[in-house]
């Protein structure tokens, strides 16, 4: 099986936003974000993205890997290009995932946020609690200082 990672196309929008929908996560704005969808031998098999939040702040978030695709580690691929293919210049990359998917999250220098070193941005803020009046999993709330 060969995987691999892209941008995705403005024309691709409706789909993306199909795929998101199908679990519950919030649509994505093409304008305002940096897509990456995952292919596995030319078929698509996962999803995720860097949300511009401010001048200072992004969110890595809208991971999601297809069934059919689960234990294969595309999530950490996706993340990984996502950390290193983005042209986005803010210092400060928020994540919130559910609790049992943190691990993933740590391996990449994410930590758990404790009021150090960084403001959570109140669009955080406002999707940490929507995340938790909507979700049965837990989230986590983690930031990065980009290196």
């Amino acid at each position: 099986m060969f995987l691999s990672i892209r941008k995705a196309k403005k024309s691709e929008i409706d789909w993306i936003n199909e795929r998101y929908k199908e679990i519950n996560f919030v649509g994505s704005t093409f304008e305002n974000e940096f897509i990456a969808i995952a292919e596995c031998d030319a078929t698509p098999s996962g999803l995720g993205r860097l949300v511009l939040i401010d001048d200072d702040n992004l969110e890595l978030g809208g991971m999601y890997v297809f069934d059919a695709y689960r234990g294969l580690h595309i999530s950490e691929e996706i993340i990984k290009f996502l950390l290193l293919k983005n042209t986005l210049r803010q210092e400060t990359i928020w994540c919130l995932p559910f609790q049992h998917l943190k691990h993933i999250y740590e391996r990449f220098g994410f930590k758990e946020y404790k009021g150090i070193q960084a403001t959570i941005p109140l669009q955080i803020r406002n999707k940490y609690s929507w995340c938790a009046i909507n979700y049965p999993t837990g989230v986590s709330l983690l930031y990065k200082i980009k290196e």
